[in-house]
Formats: C-alpha cells, sequence, structure tokens
C-alpha cells in the first residue's frame, strides 16, 4: 500500500475508534445524536455539523441535532422551506441514492437556492451529506459544513461513508433501548392492572365466601344435632369455603409483595403449634380423599422466629397441594432443626403423590404456572400458592426447597430461623 494510502487509512482508523468510543455510554437518542455530530465534526475538521431524520411520513427530513450551528437554525430551516426527502434537496438525494452527496458551493449550486440565506447568515459555503441506514432503512442523514467552497475527495467521502455507519450502529442500539424501556413500561403497567384486578376481585369475592363460612360455623355449633353424614359435609362445606378464602388472601398478598407493601410482624412461633392448626384445616380434604395426614414433631419443641400468620398460610398452601396431587397414601409433616445448619429450623411435607418432572422444576415456583399432570383439570388450582410461599419465606429471611421424584411423590421443606 503506498505511504499516502496507510496514511488515510490509519487516519481513518483512529477517527472511527474515537467517534466510536465516544457513543458507547449514552443510549438516549438525543444524547446519541448531539455525541456524534459534535464528535464527528470535530474529527473530520468541519466547522460546522448537523444530523437530520426523517419525519414520521417519510417526505421530510428535519433536524435533530446541530454542532457550531445556531440552536434555532432547524426552526429557520423549516420556516423557510423544509428539506425535502427527494432529488430536489442534497440530504434526500443521499437518502434516496443511499450514498454521500456533496455541494462544492451552496452560492452557486441550484439546488441549495432555497436555504441560501440561512447560509450566508451561519457561515458555511459547502457542505457533504452522507445516509444513515439503520437496517434495511434510511433513516436521515449525517451532514458536515465548511466556511469556504469545497470540492470533497475520495478520502473524505470514504471517511465520512465509514464515520456514518458507527453513528447508524449507535441510533440502532438507542432504538433497541427505547424499545425495551417500552416493553418494560407495558410490562409494569400490566402487573399494576393485574394487582388491582386480583385486589379487586378479592375484595368482591370475600363477602359472599365470609357469610359461606360463618353459616358453616353455625350449623355446626348451634342448629342441633347433626348425624355423622350431616356433619361431615358440613364441615367439607367449611373446609372448602376456608380454602377458598386463602386462595383470595393469596392473590391480595401477591399483590401486596409486587407493591412492596408486604410487612412481617416477626415474633417467637411454635412450630408444632402452627403445623396442627394448618393440618386441621386441610384435614377434611385429606380424609375425603381417603389420605393418610401426619405429624411427626421434634424430641424438644422447635421455636421459629417469624410471622405466625404467613408461617401458617405458606404451610397450609403446601399441606394443601400435597392433598391435591396424591390420589392414595397420605402426607406426612416433619419438624426439626437442619442437622449441617442447627440455627435453621425445617419443616417439610412430604407426600406419596404423583411427584414433579425434572424439566418442570425451573417452573414450579413460578406465578401462574400449572404443571401438567396426570390428574383431571378439576385437582389444577391458581398457580400462585408455591410462588407466593416463597416469597413470603424470603421476605422472613428463609426459603422452600423442593426434591420430587416423577410418579413417587414430593417433599417441600420450609426453612426458617430457629431460636437457639
Amino acid at each position: 500500500m503506498p505511504r499516502q494510502g496507510l496514511e488515510e487509512r490509519v487516519e481513518e482508523l483512529a477517527v472511527v475508534a474515537e467517534v466510536a468510543s465516544a457513543m458507547l455510554l449514552p443510549l438516549e437518542l438525543q444524547q446519541v445524536l448531539n455525541i456524534a455530530v459534535e464528535k464527528v465534526s470535530t474529527n473530520l475538521g468541519a466547522a460546522f455539523g448537523s444530523i437530520a431524520l426523517l419525519s414520521p411520513d417519510r417526505r421530510t427530513l428535519q433536524i435533530k441535532a446541530v454542532y457550531n450551528l445556531a440552536p434555532d437554525y432547524a426552526e429557520r430551516i423549516n420556516r423557510t422551506a423544509p428539506i425535502p426527502a427527494d432529488n430536489s434537496s442534497i440530504a434526500g438525494r443521499a437518502v434516496e441514492a443511499r450514498r454521500p452527496c456533496a455541494v462544492s458551493d451552496v452560492m452557486t449550486d441550484p439546488i441549495f437556492t432555497p436555504w441560501r440565506e440561512v447560509a450566508g447568515q451561519e457561515g458555511y459555503r459547502s457542505l457533504i451529506c452522507a445516509p444513515l441506514i439503520v437496517g434495511a432503512d434510511a433513516v436521515g442523514t449525517l451532514n458536515q459544513y465548511l466556511a469556504e467552497p469545497h470540492h470533497f475527495s475520495s478520502h473524505e467521502v470514504r471517511l465520512l461513508t465509514v464515520v456514518s455507519q458507527q453513528v447508524c450502529l449507535a441510533i440502532e442500539r438507542a432504538h433497541l433501548y427505547e424499545e425495551l424501556k417500552r416493553q418494560t413500561e407495558l410490562a409494569r403497567s400490566a402487573s399494576e392492572r393485574k394487582s388491582r384486578f386480583c385486589a379487586d376481585m378479592s375484595n368482591e369475592l370475600r363477602t359472599p365466601l365470609t357469610a359461606i363460612i360463618g353459616f358453616a360455623e353455625l350449623l355446626l355449633e348451634h342448629s342441633g344435632p347433626l348425624d355423622d353424614v350431616q356433619a361431615r359435609q358440613v364441615r367439607m362445606i367449611l373446609s372448602s369455603a376456608q380454602h377458598l378464602s386463602l386462595l383470595l388472601n393469596d392473590a391480595l398478598d401477591l399483590s401486596r409483595i409486587e407493591a412492596g407493601k408486604m410487612e412481617c410482624a416477626v415474633e417467637r412461633v411454635d412450630a408444632g403449634q402452627v403445623v396442627l392448626e394448618a393440618m386441621r384445616m386441610m384435614t377434611p380434604l385429606a380424609e375425603a380423599k381417603g389420605l393418610q395426614l401426619e405429624w411427626e414433631g421434634p424430641e424438644k419443641p422447635l421455636v421459629l422466629r417469624c410471622d405466625r400468620q404467613k408461617c401458617k398460610q405458606i404451610l397450609v398452601n403446601l399441606i394443601s397441594n400435597a392433598v391435591k396431587f396424591t390420589a392414595r397414601g397420605g402426607i406426612r409433616v416433619r419438624g426439626g432443626r437442619n442437622p449441617a445448619d442447627p440455627k435453621m429450623g425445617l419443616i417439610s411435607v412430604a407426600d406419596t403423590g404423583i411427584g414433579i418432572r425434572p424439566e418442570d422444576l425451573p417452573r414450579l415456583f413460578q406465578e401462574f404456572q400449572q404443571l401438567e399432570t396426570p390428574l383431571g383439570e378439576n385437582d389444577r388450582g391458581s398457580g400462585l400458592g408455591l410462588s407466593l410461599s416463597r416469597r413470603m419465606a424470603r421476605l422472613m429471611g428463609g426459603d422452600i426447597e423442593v426434591e420430587s421424584r416423577y410418579r413417587q411423590g414430593s417433599t417441600f421443606t420450609l426453612k426458617l430461623e430457629a431460636v437457639p
């Protein structure tokens, strides 16, 4: 390569590197345009610079960023004559031809007649416009102006072409960033609407449910003697209504967690008492399926540091799931301390149910996820219980872990801090 050609190549690489590095950080489109026009103009030695983007209808080019030009330059251009995105303007020619187009002297070239007065006010005499092509579409032009008449060399044209490609990459990245922000805002808005819907529906359903629970309790306690079948049926009504009430509470709690409004009243809690309370709520459902529900407590009382109501809610969810997905056998609840870490208490809920496929385990704690099971459609729930349970456990400084063998059973273990 001749020495002159080598020097030009080195210059090109240096300019491209300088421009590219300057546009790595900014993500907002206007920031990208402002930095791009300044860096390109200073590195190419242009007295002035601008970037124009196509209007939404693609009929005109609108100045969006300037270097060393008056702040009202774009306004004066539009007031004098909007720049058409066709062959009647030099920038329009660059967009249509998809290559740089230049005017050696704006005061003599007929194509620049509408803007001569503005050019005279700003003090430039020649310009070159390079198209900005993002993806497959031309989106605008990168414009460089000189203070004197000038015939642009092939080297200058090539250099501007290479630099404009870097500007296009930065613009494309800015567009992707804006789309990401838009999608994030849509997702946030959808999440808020979902939370409001859950809260509204839960409140609407709570009133009739409270009545059902109240009448069922009244039948059991004050309606006179019931035979065994009647008493069992009323207990089923009461248990089912209480379970449905818990599902509604799950929806409300999820809304509170997502809004960052869930609070924990941490206290010393006897794990055995909470487990028995949760089991009493689930016993009618287990008996209806002919399942055994057993509690195997530790030798010494297990006292946990947690929110009593949330701990109970988690256990009800875990036992409810075990009953739901177990057709025969039973559910055993165990309590104790973690042998590897005695400061951590463990409550496990083990069943002899259908188990979970290994490929389904990553989705297990995701909201509104319902795994495919061999059981009927009636055995499927809201998809909130496990996700909410783990969130509440982590809110209390604990966690929930799972071990499962498909078609043999699952064990869910609640881990919470134990009191010494």
